[in-house]
């Protein structure tokens, strides 16, 4: 299931990781005296390409897991059948070796 708080929090973190990468690039360039906006655009962009990996990689998980759980849902519901139908036609032959066993013991201890 989709959770818009999660994505809320994931794309405020992942402004907050940008920003934060522009403003390191800023500083470490004005330090020396070589400011170069591009270089502060790539960094950002640099940043922004990572954060939207890291969502669709999580966004993935998650639906790798919601069919993991369908397929566990699937799974349990067909082995129950299984074992239905394995223990329907057991059963009849179950019971005739039963039968068959306690004849050969009636004839056994007459």
């Amino acid at each position: 299931m989709f959770d818009w708080k999660e994505m809320f929090r994931e794309v405020i973190l992942s402004i907050v990781m940008v920003l934060s990468a522009a403003a390191l690039v800023y500083e470490w360039l004005s330090m020396y005296n070589r400011f170069d906006p591009v270089l502060v655009f790539l960094a950002s962009l640099l940043m922004a390409s990572l954060a939207l990996l890291l969502i669709s990689v999580e966004m993935r998980m998650r639906e790798i897991t919601e069919e993991f759980q369908n397929i566990k849902r699937t799974i349990a519901i067909t082995s129950d059948e299984l074992e239905s139908r394995i223990s329907r036609g057991i059963r009849p032959e179950i019971r005739e070796l039963g039968e068959r066993i306690d004849a050969l013991q009636k004839k056994l201890f007459k």
